[in-house]
Parts: C-alpha cells; structure tokens; sequence
C-alpha cells in the first residue's frame, strides 16, 4: 500500500494545521515541567468548559470597558465655547468693543489702553525736603515790593522741565542754578 503524499518521514511543521499533520510532540506546547500539578489538573477541566467562561470573561471585559468608558468621559472637561468676534457687523465702535471684549485676542488691546490711561494719568507731585529747602531759598532771595515810582524788574525766563524726561537729581541741580542766577540779577539792580 502506496503512503498519501501528505504524510512523509521528515518534519512538516508549516503544514501541522492540514490533512492531519501535526507537529511534532516536542514543538506541540510548551514546556510545563517545574508547573503545580493541581494548576493542569485544573487546567484540564478548564478546557471542557472553555465556552462558559470564555463567555464570562467576555462578560466582564464589556462591564470593564464601559466602566473605563464613563470615568474618561467624568474626567474629560466639557469644551468651552469659543467667543467669535462678528465680522462686518453694524458698526465699526461695536466691533471694537468686541475685540476688546475678547479673552484672547483682546489682551494686548487692553494692555495698550491701559498703558495710555497710566501716562495721561496727572503725576502727583509729592514734595522732599530738599525741593522745600530750595523754594524758600528761592523765595527769600526775591525782593518785597519795588517803590511806586520805580520801574518793575523784567522776570526772567522759566523753564520746566517735564518730571517724566529727567530725574530729581538734575532738577535740583538746575532749580539751584536758577536761584543763583536771580541772586546774581538782584545784586546787580
């Protein structure tokens, strides 16, 4: 009796799954010594009742997904609604206003307005006692009242200067200066 051609003496392992062909014994599962005796005992049983509890396992593997489903969605924040700023509305000032408005976009608007508002706002003059000592200087070293018949002395030219552009130091300096320039004009009169 001729063999089929399927079935030969050498190893056919690629082809275990055809004909009846299998692997051979020692390639079939993998090695169990040294596993607790009572685990493929169990193990045994097991495959009897595969069905059930694959059908359990399946089961709790649904629960498991649905229940990771609702804690993503409870930790997940709900999406903010994104304010737009209309185009072409009715008026120019109205849409400024809402540029303004804008929790993004209008950030560096209101800085820019506050910036503005910041410098227009009138400095309050907060006087030191070196500024003091230098006005009563100044107000000493003018005369009283000039005779009726005299000729009133020409005042001579003030300048201020802006608080913002020079710092105290300089002005004291020149506010000195000043004063030692009027002392001088009244000496000479």
């Amino acid at each position: 009796m001729a063999k089929s051609k399927n079935h030969t003496t050498h190893n056919q392992s690629r082809k275990w799954h055809r004909n009846g062909i299998k692997k051979p014994q020692s390639q079939r599962y993998e090695s169990l010594k040294g596993v607790d005796p009572k685990f493929l005992r169990n193990m045994c049983f097991a495959k009897k009742h595969n069905k059930k509890g694959l059908k359990k396992m399946q089961a709790n593997n649904a629960k498991a997904m649905s229940a990771r489903a609702e804690a993503i969605k409870a930790l997940a924040k709900p999406k903010e609604v994104k304010p737009k700023i209309p185009k072409g509305g009715v008026s120019r000032k109205l849409d400024r206003l809402a540029y303004i408005a804008h929790p993004k976009l209008g950030k560096r608007a209101r800085a820019r307005i506050a910036k503005g508002l910041r410098l227009c706002r009138p400095k309050v003059k907060a006087k030191s006692k070196d500024q003091n000592k230098a006005q009563a200087a100044a107000t000493a070293s003018v005369p009283a009242q000039a005779p009726k018949g005299a000729q009133a002395p020409t005042k001579a030219h003030k300048f201020v200067f802006p608080a913002q552009i020079f710092p105290l130091s300089t002005r004291l300096i020149y506010l000195i200066a000043h004063s030692n320039f009027l002392l001088g004009c009244v000496k000479a009169l």
